[in-house]
């Protein structure tokens, strides 16, 4: 009983060690103009992405170890869709994922492109990703165009936001 004691206090004593004060998001944006696409990364942490998903579809998950093309994976595209939004001219560009990777530091990278860009000077910018579970959500947006950029930083308040070149 001893031994189970002292178990449980050392698990509660480390358990800040595992939680985290900050909630960040990163993405990287850039205009391709060969495909005239915008080619996307986004950076978040994995654990709070798998809180996203258990919460949302009741799943208990390790995301490096799901298929993309596996019913969790298209949850998880169907995620992204609703919660990263580009538009040009009023015009929903369309998403493509490309994948997703996961590193020994619980970063979690994916990879999306969107078509249908009518004016990559001008593009609104939706990006929800967490802010259901974590209030103090930040998503960080780096958009490059050519050899100019531009960022932003979004959060619950304020999800949305347009870039643009002159």
């Amino acid at each position: 009983m001893k031994n189970l004691i002292s178990l449980f206090t050392l698990l509660i004593a480390a358990s800040p060690l595992f939680a985290h004060s900050y909630y960040v998001s990163t993405t990287n944006m850039e205009f391709n103009t060969q495909t005239e696409t915008i080619d996307v990364s986004i950076k978040t942490t994995a654990h709070d992405f798998e809180h996203i998903l258990e919460t949302k579809y009741n799943l208990r998950i390790h995301i490096e170890t799901i298929a993309d093309s596996s019913e969790i994976g298209l949850y998880i595209q169907t995620y992204l869709a609703e919660n990263f939004i580009i538009k040009s001219n009023d015009v929903q560009a369309t998403m493509k994922y490309i994948g997703k990777e996961v590193t020994l530091r619980d970063e979690l990278f994916f990879f999306i492109s969107f078509s249908g860009v009518k004016n990559p000077k001008t593009i609104q910018i939706k990006n929800t990703l967490l802010f259901t579970e974590f209030a103090q959500q930040q998503n960080i947006v780096h958009y490059k165009l050519g050899d100019l950029s531009k960022s932003v930083t979004l959060v619950a308040a304020k999800p949305e936001s347009e870039l643009k070149f002159e």
